[in-house]
Protein backbone atom coordinates (compact mmCIF):
# COMPACT_ATOMS: atom_id res chain seq x y z
CA UNK A 1 0.00 0.00 0.00
CA UNK A 2 1.13 3.53 -0.83
CA UNK A 3 2.54 5.63 2.22
CA UNK A 4 0.30 8.58 3.65
CA UNK A 5 0.60 12.17 1.95
CA UNK A 6 -1.50 14.22 4.49
CA UNK A 7 0.75 17.07 5.25
CA UNK A 8 0.13 21.11 5.24
CA UNK A 9 0.50 23.06 8.05
CA UNK A 10 -3.42 24.43 7.79
CA UNK A 11 -6.78 22.46 6.87
CA UNK A 12 -6.55 24.39 3.95
CA UNK A 13 -3.30 23.29 2.99
CA UNK A 14 -3.93 20.03 3.66
CA UNK A 15 -6.87 20.37 1.10
CA UNK A 16 -4.65 21.80 -2.16
CA UNK A 17 -2.14 19.07 -1.24
CA UNK A 18 -4.92 16.92 -1.60
CA UNK A 19 -5.88 18.35 -4.75
CA UNK A 20 -2.67 17.62 -6.44
CA UNK A 21 -1.32 14.61 -5.72
CA UNK A 22 -4.55 12.24 -5.32
CA UNK A 23 -7.33 13.95 -7.45
CA UNK A 24 -8.95 10.69 -8.01
CA UNK A 25 -10.35 10.16 -5.10
CA UNK A 26 -13.13 10.79 -3.98
CA UNK A 27 -16.29 11.25 -0.92
CA UNK A 28 -18.97 9.48 -1.42
CA UNK A 29 -22.52 9.99 0.32
CA UNK A 30 -24.43 6.74 -0.43
CA UNK A 31 -27.67 7.85 1.04
CA UNK A 32 -27.57 10.87 -1.06
CA UNK A 33 -26.13 9.73 -3.90
CA UNK A 34 -23.26 12.63 -4.59
CA UNK A 35 -19.78 11.85 -5.10
CA UNK A 36 -17.77 14.51 -3.95
CA UNK A 37 -13.92 14.71 -6.00
CA UNK A 38 -11.06 17.01 -4.25
CA UNK A 39 -11.09 19.62 -7.10
CA UNK A 40 -14.67 20.06 -6.47
CA UNK A 41 -13.96 20.23 -3.32
CA UNK A 42 -11.46 23.05 -3.83
CA UNK A 43 -13.29 25.37 -5.76
CA UNK A 44 -16.66 25.12 -3.92
CA UNK A 45 -14.96 25.98 -0.73
CA UNK A 46 -13.36 29.18 -1.79
CA UNK A 47 -16.64 30.18 -3.50
CA UNK A 48 -18.32 29.48 0.02
CA UNK A 49 -15.38 31.63 1.73
CA UNK A 50 -16.10 34.29 -0.29
CA UNK A 51 -19.96 34.04 0.21
CA UNK A 52 -19.60 33.60 4.07
CA UNK A 53 -17.34 36.38 3.97
CA UNK A 54 -20.09 38.80 2.18
CA UNK A 55 -22.43 37.63 5.37
CA UNK A 56 -20.37 38.63 7.67
CA UNK A 57 -18.37 36.08 8.88
CA UNK A 58 -14.77 37.37 9.90
CA UNK A 59 -11.83 35.75 10.78
CA UNK A 60 -11.21 34.31 14.81
CA UNK A 61 -15.15 33.95 15.10
CA UNK A 62 -16.79 30.92 16.07
CA UNK A 63 -19.20 29.46 13.21
CA UNK A 64 -22.14 26.65 14.22
CA UNK A 65 -22.45 24.16 11.39
CA UNK A 66 -25.94 22.18 11.45
CA UNK A 67 -25.73 20.74 8.03
CA UNK A 68 -26.75 16.60 6.93
CA UNK A 69 -23.95 14.42 6.30
CA UNK A 70 -23.56 15.18 2.67
CA UNK A 71 -21.48 17.25 0.35
CA UNK A 72 -22.82 20.36 1.64
CA UNK A 73 -21.29 19.66 4.84
CA UNK A 74 -17.58 19.29 3.33
CA UNK A 75 -17.92 22.54 1.64
CA UNK A 76 -19.20 24.64 4.23
CA UNK A 77 -16.54 23.12 7.08
CA UNK A 78 -13.81 23.98 4.54
CA UNK A 79 -15.57 27.65 3.62
CA UNK A 80 -15.26 28.28 6.93
CA UNK A 81 -11.77 27.35 7.13
CA UNK A 82 -10.48 29.49 4.28
CA UNK A 83 -12.73 32.41 5.46
CA UNK A 84 -10.20 32.26 8.16
CA UNK A 85 -12.90 31.30 11.03
CA UNK A 86 -13.85 28.20 13.59
CA UNK A 87 -15.97 25.30 12.77
CA UNK A 88 -18.43 23.62 15.71
CA UNK A 89 -20.33 21.10 14.40
CA UNK A 90 -23.80 20.57 16.61
CA UNK A 91 -24.80 17.90 18.58
CA UNK A 92 -27.84 16.90 17.64
CA UNK A 93 -28.93 13.05 17.85
CA UNK A 94 -30.22 10.84 14.84
CA UNK A 95 -34.07 11.20 15.03
CA UNK A 96 -33.71 13.99 17.62
CA UNK A 97 -37.39 14.37 18.48
CA UNK A 98 -38.83 17.78 19.94
CA UNK A 99 -37.27 20.01 17.91
CA UNK A 100 -37.65 22.75 21.47
CA UNK A 101 -35.90 20.67 23.36
CA UNK A 102 -33.12 20.23 21.24
CA UNK A 103 -32.61 24.04 20.75
CA UNK A 104 -32.63 24.63 24.62
CA UNK A 105 -29.43 22.36 24.39
CA UNK A 106 -27.75 23.63 21.10
CA UNK A 107 -28.89 27.58 22.55
CA UNK A 108 -26.26 26.75 25.72
CA UNK A 109 -23.86 25.60 23.51
CA UNK A 110 -24.05 28.47 20.92
CA UNK A 111 -24.27 30.92 24.09
CA UNK A 112 -21.32 29.73 25.66
CA UNK A 113 -19.14 29.99 22.46
CA UNK A 114 -20.69 33.66 21.79
CA UNK A 115 -21.39 32.56 18.40
CA UNK A 116 -23.21 34.83 15.74
CA UNK A 117 -23.78 32.79 12.80
CA UNK A 118 -25.15 29.56 12.34
CA UNK A 119 -25.29 27.34 9.25
CA UNK A 120 -28.32 25.46 9.08
CA UNK A 121 -29.55 22.81 6.55
CA UNK A 122 -33.43 23.25 5.74
CA UNK A 123 -33.46 19.86 6.82
CA UNK A 124 -33.39 21.31 9.74
CA UNK A 125 -35.77 24.43 9.51
CA UNK A 126 -37.51 23.06 12.89
CA UNK A 127 -34.68 23.48 14.91
CA UNK A 128 -33.84 26.82 13.69
CA UNK A 129 -37.13 28.31 13.72
CA UNK A 130 -36.83 26.93 18.11
CA UNK A 131 -33.05 29.02 18.24
CA UNK A 132 -34.24 32.33 16.43
CA UNK A 133 -37.19 32.46 19.58
CA UNK A 134 -34.29 31.87 21.84
CA UNK A 135 -31.01 33.88 20.60
CA UNK A 136 -32.66 36.75 18.35
CA UNK A 137 -29.08 37.81 17.63
CA UNK A 138 -27.92 34.75 15.60
CA UNK A 139 -27.50 35.09 12.07
CA UNK A 140 -28.86 32.02 10.48
CA UNK A 141 -27.38 31.51 6.95
CA UNK A 142 -28.16 28.57 4.33
CA UNK A 143 -25.38 26.22 3.23
CA UNK A 144 -23.62 27.17 0.24
CA UNK A 145 -24.59 25.27 -2.63
CA UNK A 146 -22.65 24.97 -5.97
CA UNK A 147 -23.35 27.35 -8.57
CA UNK A 148 -25.48 29.75 -6.08
CA UNK A 149 -22.37 32.04 -5.96
CA UNK A 150 -20.28 32.95 -7.61
CA UNK A 151 -16.73 35.26 -6.33
CA UNK A 152 -16.22 36.47 -9.72
CA UNK A 153 -12.53 38.41 -10.18
CA UNK A 154 -13.34 41.45 -7.97
CA UNK A 155 -13.89 39.52 -5.34
CA UNK A 156 -10.72 39.95 -3.38
CA UNK A 157 -8.34 37.51 -1.41
CA UNK A 158 -9.11 35.21 1.47
CA UNK A 159 -7.64 35.56 4.67
CA UNK A 160 -3.70 34.56 5.48
CA UNK A 161 -5.02 31.42 8.11
CA UNK A 162 -2.27 30.35 10.76
CA UNK A 163 -1.52 27.09 12.13
CA UNK A 164 -1.95 28.81 15.66
CA UNK A 165 -5.35 29.59 14.32
CA UNK A 166 -8.63 27.97 15.91
CA UNK A 167 -9.82 25.26 13.29
CA UNK A 168 -12.78 23.36 15.47
CA UNK A 169 -14.54 23.91 19.20
CA UNK A 170 -15.23 20.70 19.84
CA UNK A 171 -18.19 20.46 22.68
CA UNK A 172 -18.14 17.51 25.17
CA UNK A 173 -21.02 15.37 24.20
CA UNK A 174 -21.72 14.87 27.85
CA UNK A 175 -25.07 16.32 29.28
CA UNK A 176 -24.93 19.56 31.35
CA UNK A 177 -25.81 23.04 31.91
CA UNK A 178 -22.43 24.60 30.62
CA UNK A 179 -21.20 22.72 27.95
CA UNK A 180 -17.44 22.48 27.45
CA UNK A 181 -15.95 23.88 23.87
CA UNK A 182 -12.58 21.71 23.37
CA UNK A 183 -10.02 24.54 21.67
CA UNK A 184 -8.01 22.70 18.57
CA UNK A 185 -5.69 25.74 16.46
CA UNK A 186 -5.23 24.36 12.77
CA UNK A 187 -1.32 23.02 14.22
CA UNK A 188 -3.20 21.15 16.46
CA UNK A 189 -5.92 19.31 14.13
CA UNK A 190 -3.09 18.55 11.60
CA UNK A 191 -1.45 17.22 13.98
CA UNK A 192 -4.27 15.08 15.06
CA UNK A 193 -4.64 13.61 11.98
CA UNK A 194 -0.68 12.95 11.77
CA UNK A 195 -0.99 11.14 14.70
CA UNK A 196 -4.12 8.82 12.71
CA UNK A 197 -2.30 8.11 9.62
CA UNK A 198 0.91 7.47 11.20
CA UNK A 199 0.15 5.40 14.11
CA UNK A 200 -2.71 3.28 12.04
CA UNK A 201 -0.78 3.00 9.39
CA UNK A 202 -3.43 4.73 6.73
CA UNK A 203 -2.59 4.59 3.00
CA UNK A 204 -4.20 6.49 -0.06
CA UNK A 205 -5.42 3.10 -0.76
CA UNK A 206 -7.24 2.28 2.12
CA UNK A 207 -11.28 2.78 1.32
CA UNK A 208 -13.16 4.62 4.72
CA UNK A 209 -16.78 3.42 5.25
CA UNK A 210 -18.42 5.42 8.41
CA UNK A 211 -21.68 6.27 9.91
CA UNK A 212 -20.58 7.94 13.33
CA UNK A 213 -21.78 11.17 13.18
CA UNK A 214 -19.18 14.25 12.33
CA UNK A 215 -20.50 15.78 15.45
CA UNK A 216 -18.45 13.48 17.25
CA UNK A 217 -14.27 13.39 17.45
CA UNK A 218 -14.40 9.89 16.14
CA UNK A 219 -16.54 11.35 13.05
CA UNK A 220 -14.90 14.70 12.42
CA UNK A 221 -11.05 13.99 12.40
CA UNK A 222 -11.61 9.99 11.47
CA UNK A 223 -13.11 10.84 8.59
CA UNK A 224 -10.28 13.95 7.67
CA UNK A 225 -7.39 11.86 8.28
CA UNK A 226 -8.80 9.52 5.45
CA UNK A 227 -10.39 11.85 3.34
CA UNK A 228 -6.96 14.18 3.58
CA UNK A 229 -4.76 12.06 3.34
CA UNK A 230 -5.96 10.79 -0.42
CA UNK A 231 -8.42 7.70 0.28
CA UNK A 232 -11.47 7.32 -0.40
CA UNK A 233 -14.23 7.61 1.69
CA UNK A 234 -17.60 6.61 2.10
CA UNK A 235 -19.79 8.48 4.80
CA UNK A 236 -23.49 7.22 6.29
CA UNK A 237 -25.68 8.91 8.07
CA UNK A 238 -26.34 7.91 11.86
CA UNK A 239 -29.48 6.81 11.17
CA UNK A 240 -29.28 4.97 7.74
CA UNK A 241 -26.58 2.61 9.96
CA UNK A 242 -29.33 2.25 13.12
CA UNK A 243 -31.65 1.24 10.61
CA UNK A 244 -30.17 -1.06 8.30
CA UNK A 245 -26.81 -2.28 9.89
CA UNK A 246 -26.92 -5.43 7.92
CA UNK A 247 -26.95 -3.29 4.27
CA UNK A 248 -24.25 -1.07 6.22
CA UNK A 249 -22.14 -4.48 6.77
CA UNK A 250 -22.59 -5.63 2.89
CA UNK A 251 -21.79 -2.19 1.73
CA UNK A 252 -18.35 -2.27 3.86
CA UNK A 253 -17.97 -5.65 1.60
CA UNK A 254 -19.44 -4.25 -1.83
CA UNK A 255 -16.86 -1.38 -1.53
CA UNK A 256 -13.61 -3.55 -0.24
CA UNK A 257 -13.88 -1.18 2.85
CA UNK A 258 -10.72 -1.71 4.90
CA UNK A 259 -11.48 0.96 7.66
CA UNK A 260 -14.23 1.34 9.71
CA UNK A 261 -15.40 3.16 13.01
CA UNK A 262 -17.41 2.42 15.90
CA UNK A 263 -17.85 2.36 19.67
CA UNK A 264 -17.93 -1.07 21.28
CA UNK A 265 -21.66 -0.82 21.40
CA UNK A 266 -22.35 -0.86 17.99
CA UNK A 267 -20.22 -3.59 16.74
CA UNK A 268 -22.49 -5.64 18.86
CA UNK A 269 -25.39 -3.88 17.13
CA UNK A 270 -23.82 -4.87 13.93
CA UNK A 271 -23.60 -8.64 14.78
CA UNK A 272 -26.87 -8.56 16.51
CA UNK A 273 -28.71 -7.26 13.08
CA UNK A 274 -27.34 -10.22 10.63
CA UNK A 275 -27.46 -13.52 10.19
CA UNK A 276 -25.89 -16.41 8.28
CA UNK A 277 -27.80 -15.65 5.63
CA UNK A 278 -27.44 -11.93 4.73
CA UNK A 279 -23.50 -12.65 5.80
CA UNK A 280 -23.40 -15.79 3.10
CA UNK A 281 -22.23 -13.89 0.20
CA UNK A 282 -19.92 -11.50 1.92
CA UNK A 283 -16.21 -10.81 1.55
CA UNK A 284 -14.84 -8.92 4.06
CA UNK A 285 -11.11 -9.77 3.10
CA UNK A 286 -10.28 -6.20 2.31
CA UNK A 287 -11.45 -5.11 5.96
CA UNK A 288 -8.29 -4.81 7.77
CA UNK A 289 -8.59 -2.00 10.85
CA UNK A 290 -12.37 -2.09 13.05
CA UNK A 291 -11.20 0.87 15.01
CA UNK A 292 -13.22 0.53 18.48
CA UNK A 293 -13.22 3.14 20.65
CA UNK A 294 -15.23 6.00 22.21
CA UNK A 295 -16.69 3.88 24.88
CA UNK A 296 -15.25 0.75 27.10
CA UNK A 297 -13.82 -2.12 24.90
CA UNK A 298 -15.93 -5.20 25.99
CA UNK A 299 -13.51 -8.69 25.23
CA UNK A 300 -16.82 -10.61 24.73
CA UNK A 301 -17.58 -8.15 21.63
CA UNK A 302 -13.80 -8.45 20.36
CA UNK A 303 -14.17 -12.22 20.55
CA UNK A 304 -17.60 -12.67 19.64
CA UNK A 305 -16.83 -10.20 15.77
CA UNK A 306 -14.02 -11.94 15.29
CA UNK A 307 -15.43 -15.46 15.37
CA UNK A 308 -18.68 -14.83 13.71
CA UNK A 309 -17.06 -12.77 10.83
CA UNK A 310 -13.96 -15.18 10.31
CA UNK A 311 -15.58 -17.58 8.00
CA UNK A 312 -16.01 -14.21 5.64
CA UNK A 313 -12.42 -13.30 5.01
CA UNK A 314 -11.84 -11.32 8.26
CA UNK A 315 -8.43 -11.63 9.70
CA UNK A 316 -8.12 -12.01 13.84
CA UNK A 317 -6.50 -9.09 13.74
CA UNK A 318 -9.38 -6.43 12.16
CA UNK A 319 -11.02 -5.68 15.84
CA UNK A 320 -8.88 -2.60 16.89
CA UNK A 321 -9.23 -1.52 20.46
CA UNK A 322 -8.68 2.28 20.64
CA UNK A 323 -8.34 4.95 23.04
CA UNK A 324 -9.11 8.49 22.89
CA UNK A 325 -10.82 12.04 23.45
CA UNK A 326 -11.54 15.29 21.67
CA UNK A 327 -9.11 17.06 24.13
CA UNK A 328 -6.25 14.85 22.35
CA UNK A 329 -7.59 15.68 18.47
CA UNK A 330 -9.03 12.16 19.09
CA UNK A 331 -6.47 9.52 19.37
CA UNK A 332 -4.16 9.09 21.97
CA UNK A 333 -3.18 5.44 21.94
CA UNK A 334 -3.40 2.67 18.62
CA UNK A 335 -2.17 -1.24 18.93
CA UNK A 336 0.23 -1.51 15.92
CA UNK A 337 -1.90 -2.43 13.12
CA UNK A 338 -2.05 -6.15 12.48
CA UNK A 339 -1.79 -7.49 15.42
CA UNK A 340 -4.19 -9.39 17.42
CA UNK A 341 -6.21 -7.99 20.69
CA UNK A 342 -4.81 -8.50 23.60
CA UNK A 343 -6.88 -8.54 26.95
CA UNK A 344 -6.22 -9.94 30.30
CA UNK A 345 -8.06 -11.10 33.49
CA UNK A 346 -7.14 -9.35 36.74
CA UNK A 347 -8.07 -9.01 40.62
CA UNK A 348 -10.83 -6.42 40.43
CA UNK A 349 -10.43 -6.34 44.10
CA UNK A 350 -6.72 -5.85 44.27
CA UNK A 351 -7.09 -3.17 41.49
CA UNK A 352 -10.12 -0.97 43.73
CA UNK A 353 -8.72 -1.53 46.88
CA UNK A 354 -4.33 -1.53 46.26
CA UNK A 355 -4.03 0.17 42.76
CA UNK A 356 -2.51 -3.13 42.05
CA UNK A 357 -2.31 -5.50 39.28
CA UNK A 358 -2.88 -9.00 39.74
CA UNK A 359 -3.38 -11.27 37.07
CA UNK A 360 -6.19 -14.04 37.60
CA UNK A 361 -7.83 -16.97 35.39
CA UNK A 362 -10.31 -16.03 33.62
CA UNK A 363 -12.65 -18.10 35.58
CA UNK A 364 -11.46 -16.26 38.81
CA UNK A 365 -14.75 -14.97 40.84
CA UNK A 366 -12.77 -11.64 41.03
CA UNK A 367 -11.88 -11.37 37.41
CA UNK A 368 -12.12 -7.88 35.57
CA UNK A 369 -11.61 -8.40 31.68
CA UNK A 370 -9.64 -5.73 30.28
CA UNK A 371 -8.41 -5.35 26.87
CA UNK A 372 -5.24 -3.51 25.82
CA UNK A 373 -5.48 -0.23 23.75
CA UNK A 374 -2.09 0.15 22.25
CA UNK A 375 0.66 2.86 23.21
CA UNK A 376 0.71 6.00 22.41
CA UNK A 377 0.36 7.10 18.99
CA UNK A 378 2.51 9.18 17.42
CA UNK A 379 3.15 13.14 18.71
CA UNK A 380 1.08 11.82 21.81
CA UNK A 381 3.56 11.34 25.24
CA UNK A 382 1.20 9.60 28.44
CA UNK A 383 2.04 9.02 31.70
CA UNK A 384 0.07 7.21 34.57
CA UNK A 385 -0.11 9.29 37.86
CA UNK A 386 -0.58 7.86 41.16
CA UNK A 387 -3.34 9.34 43.86
CA UNK A 388 -0.69 10.70 45.62
CA UNK A 389 1.24 12.38 42.46
CA UNK A 390 3.76 10.36 42.33
CA UNK A 391 4.10 9.10 38.34
CA UNK A 392 3.28 5.33 38.67
CA UNK A 393 5.24 2.13 37.76
CA UNK A 394 4.47 -0.91 35.57
CA UNK A 395 0.99 -2.53 36.75
CA UNK A 396 -0.12 0.79 39.33
CA UNK A 397 -3.48 1.99 38.80
CA UNK A 398 -3.56 5.97 38.25
CA UNK A 399 -5.14 8.61 36.27
CA UNK A 400 -3.58 8.98 32.63
CA UNK A 401 -2.16 12.03 31.54
CA UNK A 402 -1.19 13.11 28.12
CA UNK A 403 0.90 15.60 26.56
CA UNK A 404 2.31 16.45 22.93
CA UNK A 405 1.43 18.71 19.66
CA UNK A 406 -2.62 17.07 18.77
CA UNK A 407 -3.37 18.43 22.71
CA UNK A 408 -5.64 21.39 23.19
CA UNK A 409 -4.90 24.58 24.00
CA UNK A 410 -7.98 24.00 26.49
CA UNK A 411 -11.47 24.92 27.17
CA UNK A 412 -13.04 27.81 24.77
CA UNK A 413 -13.43 31.62 27.14
CA UNK A 414 -13.49 29.03 30.32
CA UNK A 415 -10.03 29.65 31.76
CA UNK A 416 -11.12 28.16 35.21
CA UNK A 417 -11.89 24.67 33.43
CA UNK A 418 -8.68 25.37 31.24
CA UNK A 419 -6.35 25.61 34.60
CA UNK A 420 -8.22 22.60 35.98
CA UNK A 421 -7.60 20.58 32.88
CA UNK A 422 -3.58 20.67 33.34
CA UNK A 423 -0.99 19.58 35.61
CA UNK A 424 1.67 21.62 34.91
CA UNK A 425 2.47 20.30 30.84
CA UNK A 426 0.44 17.49 31.36
CA UNK A 427 -3.48 17.45 30.80
CA UNK A 428 -5.71 15.11 33.14
CA UNK A 429 -8.19 12.83 31.43
CA UNK A 430 -9.96 12.18 34.39
CA UNK A 431 -9.59 8.04 33.02
CA UNK A 432 -7.54 5.43 35.27
CA UNK A 433 -6.11 3.08 33.56
CA UNK A 434 -2.16 1.41 33.59
CA UNK A 435 0.76 0.52 32.01
CA UNK A 436 2.02 -3.09 32.00
CA UNK A 437 5.02 -3.29 29.00
CA UNK A 438 4.49 -1.19 26.58
CA UNK A 439 0.56 -1.42 26.45
CA UNK A 440 -2.17 0.62 28.47
CA UNK A 441 -5.17 -0.72 29.91
CA UNK A 442 -8.04 1.58 30.85
CA UNK A 443 -9.95 0.70 34.12
CA UNK A 444 -12.87 3.41 34.15
CA UNK A 445 -13.61 6.95 35.03
CA UNK A 446 -12.06 8.52 37.95
CA UNK A 447 -14.99 10.63 39.01
CA UNK A 448 -17.47 7.48 38.44
CA UNK A 449 -15.38 4.94 40.67
CA UNK A 450 -18.36 3.89 43.64
CA UNK A 451 -17.51 3.56 47.13
CA UNK A 452 -19.50 1.84 49.29
CA UNK A 453 -18.25 1.85 53.15
CA UNK A 454 -15.21 2.41 52.03
CA UNK A 455 -14.44 0.29 48.93
CA UNK A 456 -14.08 0.99 45.72
CA UNK A 457 -16.15 -0.39 42.81
CA UNK A 458 -15.44 0.12 39.46
CA UNK A 459 -19.22 0.94 37.44
CA UNK A 460 -18.58 -1.07 34.82
CA UNK A 461 -18.14 -4.10 36.75
CA UNK A 462 -21.17 -3.82 38.15
CA UNK A 463 -22.95 -3.45 34.93
CA UNK A 464 -21.12 -6.48 33.21
CA UNK A 465 -23.01 -8.74 35.98
CA UNK A 466 -26.51 -7.14 35.85
CA UNK A 467 -26.24 -6.99 31.86
CA UNK A 468 -26.19 -10.28 31.19
CA UNK A 469 -29.50 -11.33 33.72
CA UNK A 470 -32.16 -12.64 31.36
CA UNK A 471 -34.68 -9.86 31.03
CA UNK A 472 -32.60 -6.80 30.75
CA UNK A 473 -33.92 -5.37 27.30
CA UNK A 474 -31.08 -5.37 25.21
CA UNK A 475 -28.74 -5.53 27.97
CA UNK A 476 -28.71 -1.81 28.92
CA UNK A 477 -28.26 -0.63 32.56
CA UNK A 478 -26.08 1.68 34.47
CA UNK A 479 -23.97 1.30 37.96
CA UNK A 480 -24.12 4.38 40.10
CA UNK A 481 -23.36 5.71 43.58
CA UNK A 482 -26.51 5.65 45.29
CA UNK A 483 -26.70 7.50 48.76
CA UNK A 484 -29.47 7.46 50.70
CA UNK A 485 -31.19 10.73 52.80
CA UNK A 486 -29.39 8.68 55.84
CA UNK A 487 -25.98 8.89 54.22
CA UNK A 488 -25.94 5.20 53.98
CA UNK A 489 -23.88 3.58 50.84
CA UNK A 490 -24.68 1.58 48.43
CA UNK A 491 -24.61 0.41 44.93
CA UNK A 492 -27.18 1.55 42.38
CA UNK A 493 -28.33 -0.64 39.53
CA UNK A 494 -31.00 1.28 37.07
CA UNK A 495 -32.03 -1.98 34.23
CA UNK A 496 -33.88 -1.49 31.63
CA UNK A 497 -37.19 -4.23 31.36
CA UNK A 498 -41.17 -4.50 30.64
CA UNK A 499 -42.35 -3.14 33.52
CA UNK A 500 -44.56 -6.80 34.04
CA UNK A 501 -40.84 -8.40 34.87
CA UNK A 502 -39.99 -5.82 37.01
CA UNK A 503 -40.29 -7.83 40.80
CA UNK A 504 -38.31 -10.93 39.55
CA UNK A 505 -35.61 -8.82 37.89
CA UNK A 506 -35.00 -6.01 40.89
CA UNK A 507 -34.17 -9.24 43.02
CA UNK A 508 -32.28 -11.53 40.69
CA UNK A 509 -29.91 -8.62 39.52
CA UNK A 510 -29.54 -7.56 43.00
CA UNK A 511 -28.53 -11.29 44.21
CA UNK A 512 -26.17 -11.61 41.55
CA UNK A 513 -24.59 -8.30 42.13
CA UNK A 514 -24.33 -9.28 45.50
CA UNK A 515 -23.00 -13.04 45.40
CA UNK A 516 -20.38 -11.63 42.43
CA UNK A 517 -19.18 -8.85 44.48
CA UNK A 518 -19.43 -10.04 47.58
CA UNK A 519 -21.26 -6.92 48.89
CA UNK A 520 -25.09 -7.10 50.06
CA UNK A 521 -25.76 -2.61 49.67
CA UNK A 522 -27.21 -3.02 45.99
CA UNK A 523 -30.45 -1.39 44.87
CA UNK A 524 -32.20 -1.97 41.82
CA UNK A 525 -34.46 0.08 40.02
CA UNK A 526 -35.88 -1.15 37.11
CA UNK A 527 -37.16 1.40 34.19
CA UNK A 528 -39.18 1.26 30.75
CA UNK A 529 -37.15 0.36 27.84
CA UNK A 530 -35.38 3.09 25.74
CA UNK A 531 -35.60 5.04 28.90
CA UNK A 532 -31.44 5.59 30.10
CA UNK A 533 -29.87 8.25 28.21
CA UNK A 534 -26.48 7.99 26.38
CA UNK A 535 -23.82 11.07 25.10
CA UNK A 536 -24.22 12.04 21.68
CA UNK A 537 -21.29 9.89 21.02
CA UNK A 538 -23.72 6.88 22.56
CA UNK A 539 -21.76 6.66 25.61
CA UNK A 540 -23.73 5.76 28.82
CA UNK A 541 -24.88 8.99 31.24
CA UNK A 542 -24.30 7.34 34.76
CA UNK A 543 -24.40 10.38 36.11
CA UNK A 544 -27.28 12.29 34.13
CA UNK A 545 -28.91 8.67 34.65
CA UNK A 546 -29.35 8.99 38.57
CA UNK A 547 -30.50 12.39 38.64
CA UNK A 548 -33.02 11.76 36.77
CA UNK A 549 -34.48 8.83 38.47
CA UNK A 550 -34.05 10.54 41.53
CA UNK A 551 -36.29 13.51 40.02
CA UNK A 552 -38.66 10.50 39.49
CA UNK A 553 -38.80 9.12 42.61
CA UNK A 554 -39.18 12.29 44.04
CA UNK A 555 -42.03 13.14 42.07
CA UNK A 556 -44.04 9.60 42.98
CA UNK A 557 -43.56 10.35 46.76
CA UNK A 558 -45.63 13.79 46.19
Amino acid sequence: MRPGLLDGDTLGACLTRLVAHSPGSAATFPGSGERLPPADLDASATAAAHGLRDAGVVPGEVVGLLVPTTNRLFTTMFGLWRAGAAISVLPVQAGFGDAGTTAKRLARIADTAGMRHLVLDPEYAAIGDELRELMPELVVLEPFRDGAADPGPGAGPLPVVDPEDLAVVQFTSGSTSSPKGVMLPHRAVVAGLKACVVSGAFSPDDVFVQWVPVFHDMGLIGLLSHWLNGADVHIFTPTAFLRQPAKFLAYIAAVGGSVVTGPNFSYDYLLDAVGPEQLAELDLSRWRLAFNGSEPVQIATVDRFTTTLAPYGLDPSVMYPVYGMAEATLSVSYPVPGTVPRSLSIDRDALATTGLVHEVAADHPAAKHVVSVGQAVHGITLRIVAPDGSVAGDGRLGEIQISGPPVTTGYYRDPAATERLFDGGWLRTGDLGFLLGDDLYVAGRLREMVVVRGQNYFPDDVEAVAREVPGVYRRRCVAFSDVDEDGAEHIGVIVEAKPELADALRQEVAGRVSNELDLGAVRVYVVKPRWLPRTTSGKWQRGLASRLLADELKGASR
